[in-house]
C-alpha cells in the first residue's frame, strides 16, 4: 500500500510461450509470421533455447485467437 495509491496496479505480464517447447519465456524471439485460417495472423516465437533449432511449431495457436 502506497499513500497516493492504496491500490497500485500489477503491471501488465510480457513475454510469450515458445513454439518449439512450449515454456514461457520473457524474452521471445520472433522467428516467423503465418495465418490461421487465411484470415487471422500468427506471430511465432520461440525462448533463446531454440533460437537456432529449426523444425515445425509445436504450438496451439487457435486457442490464442
Amino acid at each position: 500500500m502506497t499513500y497516493g495509491n492504496p491500490f497500485p496496479q500489477v503491471p501488465p505480464i510480457s513475454g510469450e510461450h515458445c513454439c518449439k517447447c512450449g515454456r514461457w519465456t520473457e524474452a521471445p524471439v520472433t522467428v516467423a509470421y503465418g495465418a490461421i485460417s487465411g484470415s487471422v495472423s500468427v506471430t511465432h516465437y520461440v525462448c533463446a533455447d531454440h533460437v537456432h533449432t529449426r523444425g515445425p511449431c509445436t504450438a496451439d495457436h487457435a486457442a490464442h485467437s
